[in-house]
């Protein structure tokens, strides 16, 4: 069996990194992926790996995961406390204003699948 926590930290250190090719292997193509109280919500890999370039080139460059504050795994589910931060470049609605420096608190939410493909990735904070 796979170590989803480790896959997890993979993933998003691929995020802070911008290996965009390498989150969209690790995802499956149906992701159900949502980052609740900001409005954002994606069914497909091929939307999130649309999206994420504009993001962190474009919107806030240098927004990243801190490292684990907490994280607890459950067979294939893990969750994962963590800061996300970063400075908007331009007003980005449900998220920050031009120039504001950015600190969330979330909790993601991982479900993957028996072979360690991520199949659900919520955001909550």
């Amino acid at each position: 069996m796979p170590d989803f926590v480790q896959l997890v930290d993979t993933f998003l250190t691929a995020y802070n990194d911008k290996d965009f090719a390498k989150m969209g292997e690790m995802m499956v193509p149906d992701i159900d992926m949502a980052h609740y109280n900001r409005g954002a919500q994606f069914n497909h890999r091929d939307q999130l790996l649309e999206i994420f370039p504009i993001f962190a080139d474009s919107l806030m460059p240098d927004r990243k995961f801190s490292p684990a504050l907490r994280v607890t795994a459950s067979g294939n589910v893990v969750v994962r406390e963590s800061d996300f931060t970063g400075t908007a470049r331009g007003d980005i609605p449900g998220f920050a204003s031009d120039g504001e420096k950015l600190k969330l608190r979330l909790c993601s939410v991982f479900r993957f699948t028996d072979d360690g493909l991520i199949a659900e990735w919520h955001d909550h904070g």
